[in-house]
């Protein structure tokens, strides 16, 4: 059996697509496969699988099931695109399940549960390792992120029958025709499994015939969105032995439009007068993709404070900004983009600040010309990949040889123990930067070298 990191599928292939521009530098092998589609991408630290199923339960049962009898994964998770079945999620916000409930299953003469299978739980649940990760991604992602629980069936959901769904589920927040089918499937073979879905139509909003045009609009912008966060996810989840690239929220945002976000909480939180303010004739164009939702007078507002902002920045490099104050002041400057807006939420939170900046608050403060107070102190040394799992491999091969678990402790001590171990990563470094000691090791045995 081949191992893989995760196993990405998809009903449709307009869902899949967007994987093509995101893993550009990974290479794309086709795989034979019964039915639906299956391509293997992978790179010089990670390999996945990718499979397009077809719509339905059935189409997604079978074809992740031929799949885990070949393939190794240490994850799965389903990608695309799902009905709200909440008022309160919008189009284009993502929804990732903790639960998956049949929304058709009614063996309820036999005493079970609507919506259990008989022989099944109740509900199935998504693997605890990657709920966690959900969360993360609610708290930093620049998408609105909604866990709970979803609902799949064989139906379109429309304002047909979505009153008898809302009835039976109350708590369902989506709706779509495979998680259900996926998380009993990966739960048989006993692999972790989450599904991540973007929003494409609010049930009952409008009727079917709309409702079917507007899943058509919108399936290409949702399925990227699903694609990037569902990379996103697989990275904070530790399933991936990749560095970040040109995936997840960073690329729809420049180094400029960063700095202006920077600008902007400095106005907020030195309350600011931008009476007379001269706003620079770029300031607004490059802005534009970002603030298009807001009207001309609330856009022209906000250039006014990035400008008054960036003035006083000049004037004062010793004040002081902390990813605490912007991010209460970001949370109140999204809060007033219209809720059907569906773009990447600008300002950005602090967490893809910092990313951008070398992973440093104060690197980001330092490019717009402040000077900041002194914090904690950092490493001498910043390791790429590539060291973390030379250094694992080099313990790992030290450990076979003398017949010893390779513990975090164990690594300590061998880093103490042998001269010639000076300048490697640290233990703690390396479970800092896969997320867990194990999934460490588990990198650095399925990771080829070089």
């Amino acid at each position: 059996m081949s191992r893989v990191n995760a196993i990405v599928i998809t009903a449709m292939a307009e869902e899949m697509q967007p994987f093509d521009d995101l893993l550009t530098d990974y290479e794309h092998i086709s795989i034979s496969s019964p039915f639906g589609t299956a391509v293997i991408r992978r790179n010089t630290h990670t390999s996945l699988l990718f499979l397009v199923s077809g719509v339905g339960m059935t189409a997604a049962a079978s074809m992740l099931s031929w799949a885990l009898t070949k393939y190794d994964p240490r994850a799965v998770i389903s990608v695309g695109s799902a009905g709200s079945l909440s008022r309160d999620i919008r189009i284009g916000q993502i929804v990732a399940g903790t639960q998956y409930v049949h929304g058709t299953a009614d063996a309820s003469a036999f005493g079970y549960a609507l919506g259990q299978i008989p022989g099944q739980p109740a509900r199935q649940s998504a693997h605890p390792m990657l709920v966690d990760a959900a969360q993360t991604l609610e708290n930093t992602s620049d998408h609105c992120v909604h866990l709970g629980l979803m609902m799949s069936s064989d139906s379109f959901v429309t304002e047909k029958n979505m009153p008898h769904i809302r009835a039976t589920f109350p708590d369902a927040l989506s709706a779509d025709m495979e998680s259900h089918a996926l998380a009993q499937t990966a739960a048989a073979f006993g692999v972790p499994f989450i599904s991540l879905r973007a929003i494409s139509d609010v049930i009952g909003r409008d009727s079917a015939d709309e409702q079917a045009q507007t899943f058509k609009t919108e399936l290409p912008p949702v399925s990227l969105t699903a694609a990037q966060a569902a990379l996103q996810l697989l990275h904070l989840a530790s399933v991936l032995d990749i560095e970040r690239s040109g995936y997840g929220p960073t690329p729809h945002f420049s180094q400029t439009t960063l700095q202006y976000a920077l600008y902007l909480a400095i106005a907020k939180v030195n309350q600011l007068d931008i009476t007379d303010v001269h706003i620079p004739e770029n300031l607004m164009p490059e802005l534009a993709d970002h603030l298009h939702a807001l009207p001309v007078a609330q856009q022209e507002k906000w250039c006014a404070l990035i400008a008054a902002g960036q003035e006083y920045a000049r004037n004062n490099p010793r004040l002081s900004l902390t990813a605490k104050e912007y991010d209460l002041c970001r949370s109140d400057l999204v809060r007033q983009f219209p809720q059907t807006d569906t773009t990447f939420l600008w300002p950005p939170t602090s967490q893809t600040v910092i990313k951008r900046f070398n992973g440093y608050w104060n690197d980001a403060l330092v490019s717009i010309g402040l000077t900041p107070r002194r914090g904690r102190a950092r490493g001498g040394l910043k390791f790429s990949v590539e060291d973390y799992l030379f250094a694992l491999r080099r313990f790992l091969i030290e450990c076979e040889r003398n017949h010893r678990q390779p513990s975090f402790a164990g690594y300590s001590l061998w880093l103490k123990e042998d001269a010639k171990n000076e300048g490697l990563p640290s233990g703690a470094a390396i479970r800092q930067r896969f997320g867990s000691w194990k999934e460490a090791l588990n990198a650095a045995r399925t990771t080829p070298p070089r």
